[in-house]
């Protein structure tokens, strides 16, 4: 299989559940599976979005070494996923079982935004971004949610 440039690595408790939410919510394509038992110790999966092709894993965590995110908690990473309709998208993931963090908004004019976590506790952003948005639309944007934070 052909692999994206990065091609990060998702450990879960519920593989094959994890692989069929993602197939669900996201479009993602299970490529192949490897398994030791009923485990899913590594898959590969393909993700087709507005930005273009991208690859990730999805395994069975391995305690002490490889461990999942405890749903509802917080995670140290997340991932963003570019779409053509961030509400379609943000409507599908919830469908399928996908608790909300942020309702789909525009962040600012071109830039529209929502997240969800899944229900293995990993946190996904369905991003729509005009071609027309610039670096600097988005420190602007940045610098002025920040300050809205700080009053608060």
């Amino acid at each position: 299989m052909e692999q994206s440039a990065l091609h990060p690595n998702i450990t879960v408790a519920g593989a094959r559940e994890a692989i069929e939410f993602y197939t669900e919510a996201f479009g993602a394509e299970l490529v192949d599976a490897v398994t030791v038992g009923d485990a899913i110790i590594h898959s590969d999966l393909r993700l087709v979005s507005a930005a273009g092709t991208s690859t990730f894993t999805v395994a069975e965590a391995f305690p002490p070494d490889s461990v999942a995110p405890v749903p509802g908690e917080p995670t140290h990473a997340s991932f963003t996923i570019p779409v053509e309709d961030t509400d379609a998208a943000y409507a599908r993931a919830v469908a399928a079982g996908a608790s909300s963090l942020q309702e789909p908004a525009d962040w600012f004019e071109g830039f529209r935004q929502a997240a969800v976590r899944c229900p293995f506790g990993h946190r996904w952003y369905l991003v729509t971004v005009a071609h027309h948005v610039t670096a600097d639309d988005v420190q602007r944007a940045s610098d002025a949610w920040l300050a809205e934070r700080s009053e608060a």
